[in-house]
């Protein structure tokens, strides 16, 4: 039997002999109780040497009585299923809905393990912990509006409308009730989708920076019928979503060094493109509303790019890049 799997073993049936409340074990009744079940001859040294590695490695408190017989401090504990309390485990659903955004990569199979031992409130050694560190994301700077993340997933999952206070750049802060859809994070921004209650009676985008107070409404919770969640941003790039504008179809010309980046990176998960015979020029073809965000996109890639449809776009990218021009003379 491999070497670790071996100590698992053992560990599981120290684990069950230190949580056991009918009997309790001194280390030589451990080292016989392992013995029997696995019909190993190990030592008493290698079973202190696994009580010492569940003390390290899932910070497990052992005690021994008066009469040398050890036990864990909390009764609850256990390696296979660590207690979590429904605020940890509320936490914990939702770190790892996120992280599942990795569900479709060859990657999550590495660390689907740990993920469903979370999930279900398994403890997690360091080893796995430092395991799951090894995956960094960017990490948002601003701090505005996160803490509102947490009632408003609450008001998701539970159905409830919300009251928040909203101010927009320049105007007095305006009461709305809100029946939340989606939480939706773009460029390190965090934003919310929902129902206007009181107002439009439109699902809109709502900025987190924005709220200045998030609190349940007594109104009803109102489900729009017509809303998508994977249609709602079909047309647009970044967060901006147009009930009254048609979508406006784009033709761009790439051309190196940004070809490979545009195709292994698409504009937009709808983006169609063609190459050139001679590899020179990629045309790339999007169906999006008409924003600022598409408009800092292009001028982004700078000389590489070249609107060429519609007449308008471009003539907005000329005119800014013209204006830029302007400053350095």
């Amino acid at each position: 039997m491999p070497v670790v799997k071996s100590a698992r073993l053992r560990e599981r049936i120290i684990d069950e002999a230190l949580r056991s409340t009918f009997r309790k074990y001194t280390a030589e009744d451990i080292k016989n109780k392992v013995n029997n079940e696995l019909g190993t001859d190990v030592s008493l040294a290698t079973i202190y040497a696994d009580i010492k590695h569940i003390k390290d490695e899932y910070d497990a408190k052992i005690v021994r009585n008066s009469r040398s017989q050890l036990c864990y401090e909390d009764p609850e504990f256990s390696i296979e299923k660590a207690p979590l309390d429904d605020e940890d485990k509320k936490l914990l659903d939702m770190a790892t809905t996120i992280f599942r955004i990795f569900s479709n990569s060859p990657i999550f199979g590495k660390f689907e393990h740990t993920i469903n031992k979370i999930l279900t409130g398994s403890a997690i050694t360091k080893s796995e912990r430092n395991r799951m560190d090894c995956i960094q994301p960017e990490q948002n700077i601003s701090v505005i509006g996160v803490q509102y993340i947490e009632p408003i997933l609450n008001a998701i999952l539970e159905q409830n409308a919300i009251e928040i206070e909203y101010q927009k750049a320049g105007q007095e802060p305006e009461t709305k009730v809100i029946s939340p859809y989606i939480l939706k994070q773009v460029d390190g921004h965090w934003y919310m989708i929902g129902f206007d209650n009181l107002k439009t009676s439109l699902t809109k985008n709502y900025s987190l920076d924005k709220i200045l107070a998030v609190k349940v409404s007594k109104e009803d919770y109102y489900i729009d019928d017509s809303f998508d969640a994977s249609q709602f941003f079909k047309y647009s790039y970044g967060i901006y979503h147009n009930y009254k504008d048609k979508p406006q179809k784009i033709k761009l010309a790439f051309k190196e060094p940004y070809i490979n980046a545009v195709i292994n990176y698409p504009l937009s998960p709808y983006q169609t493109h063609s190459l050139s015979k001679d590899g020179k020029t990629l045309t790339v073809n999007l169906e999006l509303y008409d924003s600022y965000e598409i408009v800092q996109e292009i001028l982004k890639y700078g000389a590489s790019v070249k609107v060429l449809a519609p007449a308008s776009l471009a003539q907005k990218i000329k005119e800014i890049a013209e204006e830029v021009v302007r400053g350095y003379k």
